[in-house]
């Protein structure tokens, strides 16, 4: 089964959207909305070896998208940390725990 990586936000359903970033499998590569969303430039195959791969995210950013979280609400904070998935949110993008915790350290000081 092939994969791809969005490179764009998709809104696949009315309460589903997925983020750039996100990798997807395709059942048929030939699919016309597959082909339409690789030609435009809206996703790119991913290869074997680079499906791990995250595009890397500045620590900056992270550190700001951490800064916009409520430490108060349990969707954002969780055992002390940023939540993965409300980071995503905020960023609009991908983050690995590795990414959060070294923005997370960088801010604990």
């Amino acid at each position: 089964m092939a994969k791809l990586r969005l490179l764009v936000t998709v809104k696949v359903a009315k309460e589903t959207t997925l983020r750039p970033g996100a990798v997807i499998e395709v059942k048929d590569p030939e699919d016309e909305q597959v082909v339409l969303l690789v030609a435009r430039g809206f996703a790119r195959w991913v290869k074997p070896g680079d499906e791990a791969e995250v595009e890397a995210l500045p620590l900056d950013r992270i550190i700001a998208a951490i800064g916009k979280l409520d430490p108060a609400n349990a969707k954002h904070f969780k055992a002390g940390k940023p939540e993965l998935k409300a980071l995503g949110e905020v960023l609009g993008a991908e983050v690995t725990a590795e990414q959060r915790d070294q923005a997370w350290a960088a801010l604990q000081g």
